[in-house]
């Protein structure tokens, strides 16, 4: 390690997989410019930069000697950042909160500042940035942006999506599909699953909580009633449902607007809905741009509009 720089450093968000996170370092600028190895912005001003343990991030130069850096929030990419500052002599302080008041007196941009940590997906960070300028350009938002900003807030805030079905639909190995890992017994037999699992994927760049809930079915074992009320209820307050069957099932009716899904497609082909293999991959790219399609609509975020992006989500 060399010799102190003087640097002080510490993390002002969580530990843990997010979105963004948020690093301040206090020092001399000469001294932070030769630890990142980037040129620092004009006080007051903010730029996008290449950081150490091949990341990018948002500088944002609050005074002389204060600068708040904004990486991805994966710890792997916070261990890399962390591991370069403190090779280059930076000490770490114990984590702690960001004071946003002292980055700029924009009422919106100190916001859309506060909300960056928060984000779950990584396209919430150039819409949010985006904000200041689209605010003061056309207004707040109004009625007409209600819907699309609910879509949006998506984000932000982490959409649960619902797969339902009945027994042996391929809930399960669906589900260890997306996760991209073994998170649910997935079995030929009926009613594997009693309980509902869930896990959080991204899927085509939207971080979702998938949910795989018990096989909905008539049972006489009190356990498995109990798991399938409360999976109903979760199921009920998803953002999106994903009905499932398999070639020789029907698909479940108890919500009209599922996206329908015909799994076991290497067995049959699927004539009419989405098909996909969690066995063979086939399908699975297609599915989750789908699933992001309904949720987020491209077409939302090239809309050159304001959006509320601190109401509640849906709808």
């Amino acid at each position: 390690m060399s010799e102190g720089t003087g640097i002080q450093a510490r993390w002002c968000t969580p530990s843990g997989a997010a979105a963004i996170a948020v690093l301040e370092l206090r020092g001399a600028p000469e001294a932070i410019e030769r630890a990142l190895g980037v040129p620092l912005p004009e006080i007051g001003a903010m730029s996008l930069r290449a950081l150490p343990g091949e990341d990018e991030g948002l500088l944002l130069r609050t005074a002389h000697d204060m600068l708040l850096v904004t990486p991805h929030g994966g710890p792997r990419i916070r261990q890399r950042i962390s591991e370069s500052l403190q090779a280059d002599g930076a000490r770490f302080a114990r984590d702690g909160a960001a004071d946003w008041s002292v980055c700029t007196t924009d009422p919106v941009m100190r916001r859309v500042l506060a909300l960056l940590p928060h984000a779950a997906s990584d396209d919430a960070l150039a819409l949010l940035l985006a904000q200041p300028d689209r605010w003061r350009r056309h207004g707040p938002p109004d009625p007409r942006d209600a819907e699309r900003s609910a879509r949006l807030r998506r984000l932000i805030h982490t959409p649960t999506v619902a797969i339902v079905g009945v027994p042996n639909a391929g809930k399960s190995s669906l589900i260890n599909a997306l996760a991209g890992r073994e998170l649910a017994a997935a079995s030929p037999e009926a009613g594997t699953t009693r309980d509902y699992v869930s896990a959080r994927v991204t899927l085509a760049g939207l971080t979702c909580d998938l949910l795989d809930a018990p096989g909905l079915r008539e049972t006489a074992d009190p356990i498995e009633r109990h798991a399938i009320e409360t999976a109903r209820r979760a199921i009920a307050a998803a953002d999106l449902r994903v009905a499932l069957a398999a070639p020789d099932q029907t698909f479940p009716d108890a919500w009209p607007d599922a996206l329908c899904v015909r799994t076991k497609i290497d067995l049959a082909p699927a004539r009419d809905a989405l098909g996909v293999s969690a066995r063979t991959g086939e399908g699975m790219r297609e599915l989750a741009h789908t699933i992001r399609e309904r949720l987020v609509p491209l077409t939302d975020l090239a809309l050159d509009r304001p959006f509320d992006f601190d109401g509640p989500t849906g709808p």
